[in-house]
């Protein structure tokens, strides 16, 4: 009966204990194999996780190739009260001197002022509106019991209509309610206007209906204008010189690559210099010696002594390589040389061998001073494509070399991951196989156990019977 243990009711020994003590014994071969196992699957995620790392280092010096790497820029203002600017790493560099004439402004337009409570019976028929491009009409009839409830309905239709308009009932004093048309957007191009869309839809607001009902509401004066609280005006400003007329506030690509919030007008003006953002191209070198001393570090610690894969010679040929790539010298004709020319420098300071990390450090204020010095001998430095990888630029040579480490399939690393993938395969099968055997013979020693415990149970059935028997004679 399988998994019924006898545990020594005839022998009296504890034949659980015993039969556990001699499978311990048995499974010490399967627990090296599972030791292995686990040793072997760290060491494959610690390749993986170095894999990652180099990928990231690769990306790092990609982004270091390129020249517009080094041509970034950015904007800063004069007078923030004047306009704020955004820019992107193309803008041209430069000094832009704005001069603000006028902002642009929304068309505004009101009622006349209602009673609440009361309701005026002109306030009756319908307005349509068309807007937002299309000729399509938006009829709104007026309804309420009171003006509060005509505003209000009147309010709600238009603002459900979208049509580039929107609408509010305020208070102006106690009791007292106006109608307020805001154009949806800036500029004179998009101000309200009465009449239909015209065949060909604009980006007007266009307000419809019979002069006695517009005139009742209050939005058109006696002589057909517009009651306009706000007239929608464009923008009106100079640049270096050049008049600009725009239908907002927001001047996007007037100059390549920035935008210019207007903020401030009346001939209200502030100078905009763009120049090359040396924190930006700073920050995009940092990154790079981020991602070589995170592969560095991660190398060195796992390869130490007593570290998971102290010498493991994959890893080590890794490490001498990064090193060889820092430290060579970059052909071309720019004037630097070596890395440590801009500021960057393998344990700098670093006298004792047991110190030694294996890091770059990055004297930012050196990088700077460089830069600005020379700034197409840094391109150069990292970007200068040579007859080889032995005098290519720093970012060339990183990106070429970690290609070797990290490609798909046939990477260095990929083999080596392959490598455990079949490793780990055979090891499990063998577990596998093992296991099965270690359940046979622990059955097997069960049954073995269970038989004695019978026999013995039957010897002592046989010694009692034999001791009665006797007893029964009178043999003493």
């Amino acid at each position: 009966m399988s998994g019924i243990s006898l545990t020594g009711l005839a022998s009296g020994l504890d034949t659980s204990s015993m039969i556990e003590a001699l499978m311990k014994l048995e499974r010490i071969p399967y627990d090296k194999l599972s030791t292995k196992k686990d040793d072997l699957t760290k060491e494959q995620s610690l390749i993986r996780s170095i894999n990652t790392k180099l990928v990231t280092l690769r990306s790092a010096a990609s982004d270091l190739m390129y020249s517009t790497s080094y041509n970034v820029t950015s904007a800063k203002v004069a007078d923030s009260s004047v306009v704020s600017v955004t820019s992107t790493d193309s803008a041209p560099t430069g000094s832009y001197n704005v001069s603000v004439t006028q902002l642009a402004k929304k068309h505004v337009v009101s009622s006349k002022e209602f009673d609440a409570a009361a309701l005026d019976s002109s306030l009756s028929g319908t307005i349509t509106l068309y807007g937002n491009g299309s000729a399509d009409a938006h009829p709104i009839t007026l309804s309420g019991s009171t003006n509060k409830d005509v505003l209000n309905n009147l309010a709600n239709e238009i603002n459900n209509a979208k049509t580039g308009v929107s609408a509010s009932v305020i208070e102006t004093k106690p009791g007292k309610l106006t109608l307020v048309l805001t154009s949806n957007n800036f500029g004179e191009d998009s101000d309200i206007e009465f009449g239909t869309m015209p065949g060909t839809p604009d980006k007007h607001t266009y307000i419809n209906g019979s002069p006695a009902l517009l005139q009742a509401i209050g939005i058109q004066k006696a002589d057909s204008s517009m009651n306009t609280v706000q007239a929608a005006q464009n923008a009106i400003v100079k640049i270096n010189g050049i008049d600009i007329t725009h239908g907002d506030n927001e001047l996007e690509n007037v100059v390549s690559g920035m935008t210019f919030s207007l903020l401030k007008e009346g001939g209200a003006s502030t100078t905009v210099s763009v120049a090359k953002d040396t924190d930006k191209i700073a920050a995009k070198i940092q990154t790079f010696v981020d991602a070589y001393n995170d592969v560095v570090s991660t190398v060195r610690t796992n390869t130490a002594k007593g570290a998971t894969m102290q010498g493991d010679s994959t890893l080590r040929s890794l490490q001498s390589e990064l090193t060889d790539l820092v430290n060579n010298v970059v052909g071309g004709s720019g004037a630097y040389k070596f890395l440590f020319d801009i500021g960057l420098e393998i344990d700098k300071g670093v006298t004792s061998g047991s110190e030694m990390t294996g890091k770059l450090s990055f004297d930012k204020n050196k990088f700077v001073t460089a830069f600005n010095k020379d700034p197409d001998s840094v391109y150069q430095l990292f970007a200068f494509d040579g007859s080889g990888n032995s005098d290519d630029g720093i970012a060339v040579r990183f990106y070429n070399s970690t290609y070797n480490w990290t490609r798909t399939n046939t990477g260095y690393l990929s083999s080596k991951i392959t490598g455990y993938d079949a490793d780990l395969k055979e090891i499990t099968d063998q577990m596998e196989n093992m296991d099965q055997r270690l359940q046979m013979k622990q059955k097997q020693l069960e049954a073995q156990f269970s038989a004695m415990e019978t026999a013995l149970s039957q010897l002592h059935n046989q010694q009692s019977w034999l001791s009665g028997q006797i007893s029964s004679l009178g043999v003493s």
